[in-house]
């Protein structure tokens, strides 16, 4: 808590970003009430029923749903400013992984900088998602996922494993893998 934290993976392939974002979800809606920023408009419910998500205390805003002046990364920016400001949740994601990298990249540091001073000071976690680092020296800590070649059996898939790696954490430690002991459980296996 009390950190910035930035989890990145490929938008080109399944890296288990959204897999990472519904167990999160699904374990901190059983304590406190959570926010979930959703930048596209990507983020499926019934996947996060089934996982366990209690949406009696998730706060799902999505943005470029309706007409407005604001593109939708402007929406999620400033709606997760609000929240912050706001406060009362322990866990605020912000879903940026589906936009423009492009776009995503011309967020200033200061921004980032501003976010992570704003989230120190409060018993809130803030996570961002995306597809490459962007808040890299703000963050508290970074972590970049890579999804291995999944296990089929038939046509079902019985296996899926993620490789995490702690890209930068905040006491300096050197970079590490978290490979062992990592995985997420489908409800259907």
């Amino acid at each position: 808590m009390n950190a910035l934290t930035e989890i990145y993976g490929s938008g080109l392939a399944s890296s288990g970003k959204t897999s990472v974002l519904i167990s999160l979800l699904a374990h901190a809606t059983q304590q406190h009430f959570c926010a979930l920023v959703d930048a596209d408009d990507s983020f499926d419910p019934a996947s996060a029923r089934a996982a366990g998500v209690n949406f009696f205390r998730l706060l799902w805003v999505r943005c470029g749903k309706h007409k407005s002046k604001l593109k939708p990364m402007e929406q999620a920016f400033k709606t997760t400013d609000m929240l912050l400001q706001s406060g009362g949740f322990g866990l605020i994601v912000v879903d940026l992984s589906s936009l423009g990298e492009r776009l995503v990249r011309k967020v200033p540091l200061t921004t980032w900088f501003r976010f992570s001073r704003v989230v120190e000071k409060q018993r809130t976690a803030l996570v961002f998602l995306s597809q490459q680092p962007h808040a890299t020296s703000c963050a508290g800590l970074v972590l970049s996922l890579k999804a291995r070649p999944a296990v089929w059996s038939g046509k079902l898939l019985v296996q899926f494993k993620l490789e995490a790696e702690v890209m930068r954490m905040r006491e300096k430690k050197p970079p590490q893998s978290a490979k062992p002991n990592f995985s997420l459980r489908a409800e259907w296996a």
